[in-house]
C-alpha cells in the first residue's frame, strides 16, 4: 500500500528563550522577601548596631572568634541624704559572641551534553543558577524570621498588658477591621511605655497589609483622615516566611529602629583568589562574585573527569564514560546580629511580636 507516513514533517520546535518573557517564566519567579531586607535596611543605617569596626571584625573573622564587649544594665540606689560614708557601687561587664551560619549552593556543568539539544549551555547555566539564587534568598528571608521570633520581647507586665492581652510573648490583637486599624494608632504608646523612641518597621505576611492600603487609600472618611494611624511606623516588610498560624489572619513584629543587623564573610582563599593551573585554563579555582540580593558570595570552581554515561543514556549520550565535568559552588557566611539585653525576662526587648486574631 502506497503511504507516505514516513515523511510526515516533525515537529515545529521555537527557539529556547529564557528570562522575562519566555513561556516558563513562571517557574523561575522570586518572593517577597520583607525580614530579609529589614535587616538590610537596619543594617545600612549609619547609626545602626552593625558600626564599621563591629562589619569589619565579622568580615576577616574565619577561623577566630568576635566578642564585643556590654556593660550590663544597672539600677542604682538614688538617696536624698548628704553624707560622708565613701561610696559603693560598680559594673558588671560581658562579652558578646557573634557565630555565623554558612549558606552554600552549586551543580555540574557537562558541556558535552549539548551538542544535540535545544537548550544551550547558558540556558542550563542561567536556570541552575537563578533557582538557587531564589531559593537562597528564601532561606536567608527564613532565618531572619527565624532570628526575629527567637528574641522576640518576652517581658509583659501589667502597663503592656492594658492595651492587649499576650499569649506565646506575642501581643492578641481582636480580629474586627476596626481593632486591628486602632492596633497601629496604639504603637507609639505601646513603645512609649516601653521607653522605646522612633519608628519601629514592621515585617508580617501579607494578609496583614490589606489593612494598610485601606488607611492609605481611604483618603478623608466620615470619621476623618485616617492616615495618621501610620505616623508613627517606619516601613513596611511583606514576608511569606511570616507564618500566621492557627486562629491568626496575621502576624507582625515591631523592630525599633538599630535594633537588628547582619553581616557576611566568605572564606579566606575565594577572598584572596587562588588558582590551580592557569588563569586561561584553571582546573580548581576559587574567587569571588556579587550574587544580587545575597552580596559577595565565595566561587569555588573546579574541573574533572567522569563516567556520565548512564546519567546521561537517555540523552543518547551513554558514549560519554569520560567526559569533562565541572562544578561550581556558591558560599557565604551569614551573622544575625541584635541589641544586647541583660534581663530578658524582666526587661523590654525592641522586636515585639503581634498576633491579629482571625474575626469570630
Amino acid at each position: 500500500m502506497a503511504s507516505i507516513t514516513e515523511t510526515l514533517t516533525q515537529a515545529v520546535r521555537t527557539r529556547y528563550r529564557r528570562g522575562p518573557g519566555g513561556l516558563d517564566s513562571l517557574e523561575l519567579r522570586g518572593s517577597n522577601y520583607g525580614a530579609l531586607n529589614l535587616y538590610k535596611k537596619q543594617t545600612a543605617s549609619p547609626t545602626g548596631i552593625v558600626t564599621p569596626d563591629l562589619k569589619a571584625a565579622l568580615e576577616r573573622s574565619f577561623g577566630n572568634t568576635v566578642q564585643v564587649p556590654v556593660i550590663d544594665w544597672m539600677n542604682p540606689t538614688i538617696g536624698n541624704v548628704r553624707t560622708c560614708a565613701v561610696q559603693v557601687g560598680g559594673l558588671v561587664t560581658k562579652l558578646v559572641q557573634f557565630t555565623a551560619v554558612t549558606l552554600t549552593f552549586g551543580f555540574p556543568l557537562i558541556r558535552s551534553q549539548f551538542v544535540n539539544n535545544d537548550i544551550s549551555e547558558a540556558d542550563w547555566f542561567y536556570r541552575m543558577f537563578e533557582a538557587r539564587r531564589l531559593a537562597a534568598l528564601e532561606l536567608l528571608d527564613t532565618w531572619a524570621v527565624d532570628h526575629l521570633e527567637d528574641n522576640k520581647n518576652q517581658y509583659f507586665p501589667t502597663e503592656i498588658l492594658q492595651y492587649y492581652p499576650e499569649a506565646n510573648d506575642a501581643l492578641q490583637v481582636p480580629g474586627t477591621k476596626e481593632e486591628r486599624i486602632d492596633f497601629y494608632n496604639q504603637i507609639r504608646s505601646i513603645l512609649s511605655t516601653m521607653d522605646f523612641t522612633g519608628n519601629p518597621d514592621v515585617v508580617t505576611n501579607p494578609m496583614a497589609m490589606g489593612d494598610i492600603r485601606t488607611v492609605l487609600g481611604a483618603g478623608t472618611t466620615d470619621n476623618g483622615n485616617m492616615a495618621y494611624v501610620l505616623d508613627n511606623v517606619g516601613q513596611f516588610f511583606e514576608s511569606n516566611r511570616v507564618i500566621a498560624g492557627t486562629g491568626n489572619r496575621a502576624v507582625l513584629y515591631l523592630v525599633n529602629n538599630n535594633s537588628v543587623g547582619m553581616v557576611t564573610r566568605i572564606d579566606p582563599d575565594c577572598e584572596r583568589g587562588v588558582v590551580h593551573g592557569s588563569d586561561d585554563n584553571p582546573v580548581k579555582q576559587w574567587t569571588k562574585q556579587d550574587v544580587p540580593g545575597i552580596g559577595t558570595m565565595g566561587v569555588y570552581y573546579r574541573a574533572d573527569c567522569a563516567d556520565e554515561s548512564a546519567t546521561l543514556a537517555a540523552q543518547n549520550l551513554q558514549g560519554l564514560t569520560r567526559t569533562s565535568v565541572e562544578s561550581f559552588e556558591w558560599s557565604i557566611d551569614i551573622f544575625f546580629i541584635k541589641l544586647y539585653n541583660s534581663n530578658g525576662a524582666g526587661r523590654f526587648f525592641p522586636i515585639i511580636k503581634v498576633e491579629q486574631k482571625t474575626a469570630a
